[in-house]
């Protein structure tokens, strides 16, 4: 399955929780409720297939992966030592799309990903343009100083409206660069979600 690139409150509608890595929601969603005539009205009980589906959906639309890309990053998950959940969480937010997503670079994880590709971004002084890039404890994630999003970036970190940033990093003054001081865990993901059912889901394929 290809990376999603429709309409996304219809995927929040779907899903029945705001996914802040998707877009920025205020408050309460207007229509709370799945997209479609039969909407408004659905009460039917979820299977546990379905809620381990949804879970997964969750993930895969927060971090902006192709399904093939979440498949990969479990089975690394599950092949490290200690909680394959704790593992899959921690690993997807170290990549560099995320980070610059958390440090308030970009408002959404699509734009974050479009950030990096185009060249934006610089980890320890050297230009990256590889969104599943793993950002290592000490390093530091910067702005390009040529790019024309330079003279504003100060505005886009400081936006009020961005996701609270995470204790893993350290933001400079000038809001032009950030250090990722401690590794990532689970609890620094944003989405809410059970991510034991996403591994229970891959379990079976």
């Amino acid at each position: 399955m290809a990376r999603y690139r429709g309409p996304r409150l219809k995927i929040i509608r779907r899903l029945g929780t705001q996914i802040p890595g998707l877009m920025r929601t205020e408050g309460e969603l207007r229509r709370p409720y799945p997209p479609g005539q039969h909407g408004p009205t659905r009460r039917k009980k979820l299977s546990d297939y379905a809620q381990r589906l949804m879970e997964k959906q969750k993930l895969r639309f927060h971090y902006c992966l192709s399904e093939k890309q979440l498949k990969k990053y479990v089975k690394k998950a599950n092949a490290q030592k200690g909680n394959t959940a704790t593992n899959l969480l921690s690993s997807l937010e170290c990549r560099l799309d995320n980070m610059v997503f958390r440090i308030g670079f970009a408002p959404t994880m699509p734009a974050a990903r479009q950030f990096t590709t185009h060249g934006h971004v610089f980890v320890n002084g050297r230009k990256v343009n590889i969104p599943s890039y793993v950002v290592q404890k000490g390093d530091v994630i910067s702005i390009n100083e040529k790019s024309k999003w330079a003279d504003r970036v100060k505005d886009l970190v400081e936006d009020p409206n961005n996701l609270e940033k995470p204790s893993y990093l350290d933001v400079a003054g000038d809001c032009k660069s950030a250090t990722m001081i401690e590794n990532p865990n689970a609890e620094h993901c944003p989405v809410v979600l059970d991510s034991q059912l996403i591994i229970e889901y891959y379990s079976g394929t």
